[in-house]
This record gives structure tokens, sequence and C-alpha cells, in this order.
């Protein structure tokens, strides 16, 4: 079984809030926010930088994690389930997996931007650089056995093509729609989500966004198709 889903790239160079200092962290790959030449609503994951629709405040309690520019973004959407323009905005608390997802449907020019200098999660910042239409699969999600697992008896987790499940598989991708991805969870559980009918709203992986771990919003398929986000999980995944 395959997925119709969206996958982007990070850009090469980070940024983080002036205000810190970054130390050894400082391998060249980082920019001061304001050395940044960003336009209003352009879409990326994490940092001081925040465009928010008019009316709308940053959330308490919550930082910042991703901004999507639907207008161009959603034209590689080939199961049709984004709306087609417009912000999404991503807000949470890592620790407590809790947030909110903020949709506006405005036009770029109509965002007013803040700045938020912290050193929390989502401290620094990267820009999706290239996007495009793909697809995953079920035959993704899993390995052949190591040399060191053949001897064991593995043969009931085996499936059919005599692999195992891959619980980091998938953690290399950044993407909209599709799989969900969690390395503390099983098949089954996967599976269940699955069958909840969730699908991942946004993930942003080991490509370039972070260095481990993956950070994904789930929301119900009827709910996006829908434009109802006050439902969304929020999931931080790690080793």
């Amino acid at each position: 079984m395959s997925f119709e889903i969206i996958s982007f790239e990070a850009a090469e160079k980070r940024y983080y809030p002036a205000s810190v200092e970054l130390g050894s962290l400082d391998d060249g790959n980082y920019l001061p926010h304001h050395a940044l030449d960003l336009p209003l609503g352009h879409s990326r994951y994490g940092g001081p930088i925040i465009d928010l629709p008019p009316g709308l405040e940053h959330p308490a309690a919550l930082r910042f994690a991703a901004q999507i520019d639907l207008s161009t973004i959603a034209p590689h959407d080939r199961s049709g389930l984004l709306p087609p323009r417009g912000q999404l905005l991503f807000f949470c608390d890592p620790v407590a997996d809790t947030g909110r997802v903020i949709y506006a449907d405005v036009d770029n020019h109509q965002l007013h931007r803040i700045i938020v200098e912290h050193e929390d999660s989502f401290w620094d910042g990267v820009l999706i650089q290239s996007v495009r239409a793909d697809q995953e699969s079920w035959s993704e999600r899993y390995r052949e056995p190591e040399d060191e697992e053949e001897g064991r008896e593995l043969a009931h987790l085996l499936n059919a093509d005599g692999k195992l499940w891959d619980e980091f598989g998938g953690s290399a991708r950044s993407k909209m729609l599709g799989m969900v991805t969690h390395c503390q969870w099983d098949e089954e559980e996967v599976r269940a989500k699955m069958a909840d009918n969730q699908i991942v709203l946004v993930q942003f992986g080991e490509n370039g966004f972070n260095d481990e771990g993956v950070f994904f919003v789930l929301i119900d398929r009827e709910d996006l198709r829908n434009r109802h986000f006050d439902a969304c999980e929020f999931y931080w995944s790690q080793s």
C-alpha cells in the first residue's frame, strides 16, 4: 500500500536568535535572525521569526514550531486534502505533547512579523527549501535482520518478505500527509493510529530539520477535509 505525500528538504543554513551565544554550536552554518532575508510567510521550522495573521497573538505558554505557506505547498498535494492557500502555524509544548494549530486564509502581505528570542525548544530555525509531490509505502517501514539478530527466534516478527519492522523507518523524511512515524511505537500501534483515520498533518525529521528525533502533528482525515484544526495531536519521537 502506498500513500500520496508532500516531501520537503531543508535549507543549508540555519538561523538563530541574535541574543543567543552559540559557543561551540557555531559551525559556520548559522546566521543571526536579523541577517536573514526572509519573505513574509515563507515555510519554515522553528526559530524566533513568526509571521502572524491579522488579529492573532502568540499563544501563551507555547513555542512557535513551524509555519507552512499553503500557496506554495498545496499545489504538490495530489490527495486534494490541504487548503489551497493561506497559512498553517504550529505552536506547541513538546514536553507535554500539547499544542495549537492555526489556519488562516490570508495573503502573505497581510501577515505581521514578530520576533520571539529564547533558548528553549525550537529556538533555532531552518527554511523549507524545496517541495515535491512524493509517495511512501508500508514496505519502506521494514528492514533486513542484522547479523546478530538472525540467530534469535524472530520468526514470529518477520513479515512475508522475511523482514523486521523498522522502528526508525521514515525518520529521515520531512513531509505533509501519509504515514505515522514514531520510534517508540510498534507496528500494531502505528497501524492502529492510521486505522483510526489519523494522518500526518506535518512532520519534520532527520533530513536537515532535526539532528535527532522527529516532530510531527496528527489530524483526523475528515477534520482536515473540513478545515477543523482544534483536535490535532502533537508528538516528539526520539529514542
